[in-house]
């Protein structure tokens, strides 16, 4: 799948795509703002998102997707340290979005992952966009 990572943190951002890549995927970019993430899946349009839902002291992963869907319908996966039921209202309210935790468990978004390559194959009955045996959980979480 091709995956666009927006995190505006240098080192989770990096840890993020050696493990997306280690598991077949291609990492199409990354972004570490609202601006940023808007580019980035217009310009790369990827298979899916994974955003964090803070962007520093002022952007944010949710106004980002608000502004994408104005314009695609790609699936999100927003991670957060911090998941409360305000929260998840708000992601939910994003529409193709899904939530995981901070740290990111790493069985998780490979789970989540393999459900958003299966959920896109069936809708356009294509062959499926990552090998079986290409996604290979890593033994650490980020």
């Amino acid at each position: 799948m091709k995956v666009a990572i927006v995190e505006d943190e240098v080192i989770l951002a990096m840890a993020l795509t050696l493990m997306l890549e280690d598991w077949g995927h291609q990492v199409v970019g990354t972004a570490d703002s609202e601006a940023g993430a808007m580019v980035l899946v217009k310009d790369e349009r990827p298979d899916v998102v994974v955003m964090d839902i803070r962007l520093g002291r002022r952007d944010s992963g949710l106004h980002a997707a608000r502004l994408i869907r104005t314009s695609s319908d790609v699936p999100i996966v927003f991670c957060t340290a911090t998941i409360s039921a305000p929260i998840q209202a708000q992601v939910a309210s994003v529409g193709n979005a899904h939530l995981i935790g901070k740290p990111v468990d790493e069985d998780q978004l490979e789970w989540l992952l393999r459900t958003i390559n299966d959920r896109q194959r069936k809708i356009v009955g294509a062959p499926s966009l990552v090998s079986a045996g290409a996604l290979q959980p890593a033994s650490n979480d980020l």
